[in-house]
């Protein structure tokens, strides 16, 4: 594993938590099956989860939600995928079911049996970084994504103002408005 890729992602983290170690390595064979190395500018990069796997991802791989070619299907599962928006051909890697048989430690952390300690999750991110390909569930896939950078013309929104792509925005009869003002907003104003 390189150095600095580890370093990257553990600075990107905040530490080497047992997914970031996972992510990293999912990633490393997902790169080697497709005979691809980081940063070329047609990976895609999909984690399954919204946690430290995906951290780990854009720093083995480069793809990023900045530059539109990292994304996260939040599934909850342990799994990414690292593939080609050209061919739309890509590597999934999930852990096998038996995975937590690796160690005590594993099991632990995968079953979600106690919180682990710093001193652990060191241990078990140590761990990860050079698991075995053969815990992996490794499949060839084709993906139904592209690179998500919106490229629409400006709009603004009729009721606050805002610029937003035309792409994002919601119609209603003549009138332009963004999400947030058509009521489907994650955040409320206070």
């Amino acid at each position: 594993m390189d150095k600095k890729i580890v370093s990257l992602a553990i600075d990107l983290h905040g530490h080497l938590a047992p997914g970031i170690a996972l992510g990293l390595r999912m990633s490393e064979v997902a790169l080697s099956r497709m005979n691809t190395k980081k940063g070329d500018k047609h990976l895609i990069g999909i984690s399954e989860t919204a946690r430290c796997l995906a951290d780990a991802m854009q720093a083995a791989t480069g793809c990023t939600l900045g530059h539109g070619n990292a994304c996260v299907e939040d599934y909850g599962k342990l799994a990414l995928i690292i593939g080609d928006v050209r061919t739309k051909k890509g590597v999934r890697v999930a852990l096998k079911e038996d995975a937590n048989n690796h160690s005590s430690l594993m099991n632990k952390w995968m079953m979600r049996l106690g919180k682990l300690s710093h001193e652990e999750e060191k241990e078990l991110g140590m761990q990860l970084l050079e698991i075995d390909e053969n815990f992996f569930l490794v499949q060839d896939v084709e993906i139904n994504r592209d690179q998500n950078f919106e490229k629409s013309g400006i709009v603004t929104c009729r009721e606050c103002g805002e610029f937003i792509p035309e792409s994002l925005s919601e119609r209603m009869g003549k009138e332009v408005y963004c999400k947030a003002c058509r009521g489907t907003a994650y955040y409320k104003l206070l």
